[in-house]
């Protein structure tokens, strides 16, 4: 993402869309802290991927609702 002007276009009109709309977009998929901070740097505020932790059972997970 980081070095990757098409996918850089796709999320800058992704976040701006969504911001548009009054909702708060999810990064997915986020593998390198290089996309991580450009992302962040952009307006992002919620990501996913495995730069923040391997996929689990919902059973091992814990969640606070």
């Amino acid at each position: 993402m980081a070095k990757d002007l098409g996918k850089q276009q796709i999320a800058e009109q992704f976040l701006e869309k969504a911001l548009a709309i009054g909702s708060v977009p999810l990064a997915e998929g986020i593998e390198e802290l290089a996309d991580f901070e450009w992302l962040k740097n952009r307006g992002y505020q919620l990501f996913q991927g495995y730069l923040f932790g391997k996929p689990s059972a919902i059973s091992l997970t814990k969640i606070s609702i």
